[in-house]
């Protein structure tokens, strides 16, 4: 980015305004005693005053043009009709969670799936890992003017890959980047991959694990959307990337896209949502096809001061859309018998944020989510719970915007499927996060 030196170039009729005003103003500041003025005094202050004048020309720099093609430009760097910005954080995180295996990657990942399986083991075996995966890099653009419209793109990545992907803990701890976002934005339509729109960021809880709540809506998927203006918010529907699989296993490509719809209302009492989605699924073994869908209401109260609550209720067909694939689509037992039958479940989200001042703050957060349908046995769904319990508390340090320092400690029960039992699991996570 270039430099602007900053000159100072008199010109004549700014000259002779500056000369002829200082006598006027004297003159009024000085009507009561005008009697007592010097004139002699006052045409050697206009002298002075030219005097510096010239000076000030004399010394000024020349007038030093921008490069017209790199300008500064908000938060970004202007090249040609588009500015571009560079985002993201360093993430360091260290979890301490009990009954750990010592799985390659498991601390970083930590999904309910994952947490059940090391809660199901007898023994309390607490295992220490750290990690920076979740560091994230991401670019923004914008177009001014593109057919009358701004155009805005945003790619977004991180380096928290699967547990089965590549990477070790021995040597490098190398881990290859992915895709989290990359979609553009024009005349009010998203393309590209990004948040379903049947999630609600806005009611998403603060913690330091982001995302993994048992019963919150966090899916990242490729879409097409459009958002309008609608009375006190606004509302958005999109088509969706289909999916009806469970982990890596995939049933079956889908005939047609999900569609989804949010109404969104802001005003001094919050921001409340309304979200629903319609999905297809279907079974090319069981030749069969099944139209279900689930709905979702979040908000995010402002209480006392900079204090929020922050509520999500969902059900229905959730599947891969809650808990990062805490159920499956399907119920499995009946997708053995050539049904295809949608598993019902529900979920709900509470958490307080607290401010105890300007820099310190905490969020306690509790998330529950459940099979609502009957099922025969834990064949149905390849989990090892049908329902499960979330409990997060934390303390965070922001003396500045960009850095952020905190403490948690999260709780998890599992209640094992056909039986009153349930395992616990627990994990205390420190992480720093340090923005750009």
């Amino acid at each position: 980015m270039t430099r602007t030196a900053l000159s100072f170039v008199p010109r004549p009729l700014t000259r002779a305004v500056a000369l002829a005003s200082l006598p006027l103003l004297s003159l009024g500041a000085t009507a009561v005693s005008a009697q007592d003025v010097d004139l002699q005094e006052l045409r050697q202050q206009v002298q002075q005053l030219e005097a510096k004048l010239n000076e000030m020309e004399a010394r000024a720099p020349a007038l030093q043009e921008d490069n017209s093609y790199l300008l500064k430009d908000g938060n970004g760097v202007k090249i040609g009709d588009t500015t571009i910005s560079i985002s993201g954080f360093i993430k360091a995180d260290a979890k301490v969670g009990s009954h750990g295996n010592g799985s390659k990657n498991a601390y970083a990942i930590g999904i309910p799936r994952n947490l059940a399986t090391f809660a199901a083991n007898d023994t309390s075996d607490w295992k220490t890992g750290f990690s920076a995966r979740e560091t994230r890099l991401g670019i923004g653009t914008k177009t001014v003017d593109v057919a009358g419209h701004d155009l805005t793109t945003y790619i977004e990545m991180d380096f928290n890959t699967g547990i089965d992907e590549s990477g070790n803990e021995v040597v490098s701890n190398s881990y290859n980047p992915r895709l989290r976002q990359a979609y553009g934005s024009w005349n009010g339509w998203d393309f590209g991959q990004t948040y379903t729109t049947f999630t609600d960021l806005a009611a998403l809880p603060e913690i330091l694990d982001q995302g993994k709540q048992a019963a919150f809506i966090y899916t990242r998927q490729p879409l097409i959307r459009y958002n309008m203006a609608a009375p006190g918010g606004k509302f958005m529907v999109s088509l969706e990337n289909p999916e009806d699989g469970f982990g890596p296993v995939s049933y079956d490509d889908q005939s047609y896209p999900d569609l989804a719809a949010r109404y969104q209302l802001r005003n001094e009492f919050g921001i409340y949502s309304l979200a629903g989605i319609v999905r297809s699924l279907e079974d090319d073994t069981a030749d069969e096809t099944t139209v279900t869908g689930a709905v979702s209401l979040s908000a995010r109260i402002p209480t006392i001061g900079k204090d929020d609550l922050r509520l999500q209720y969902s059900y229905g067909a959730l599947g891969r859309y809650m808990g990062l694939l805490s159920y499956p689509d399907f119920d499995r037992t009946e997708l053995a018998a050539g049904k295809v039958e949608p598993l019902k479940t529900f979920g709900a989200t509470a958490a307080y944020r607290h401010f105890w001042s300007p820099q310190w703050r905490s969020t306690l957060s509790v998330s529950y989510t459940e099979i609502a349908d009957d099922i025969a046995s834990a064949a149905s769904t390849l989990s090892y719970f049908d329902n499960s319990t979330s409990v997060h508390a934390n303390l965070l340090w922001s003396p500045h915007r960009k850095l952020t320092l905190g403490l948690e400690y999260a709780y998890w029960d599992f209640g094992v499927i056909g039986s009153s039992s349930s395992n616990q699991y627990e994990q205390v996570m420190a992480s720093a996060k340090l923005g750009f």
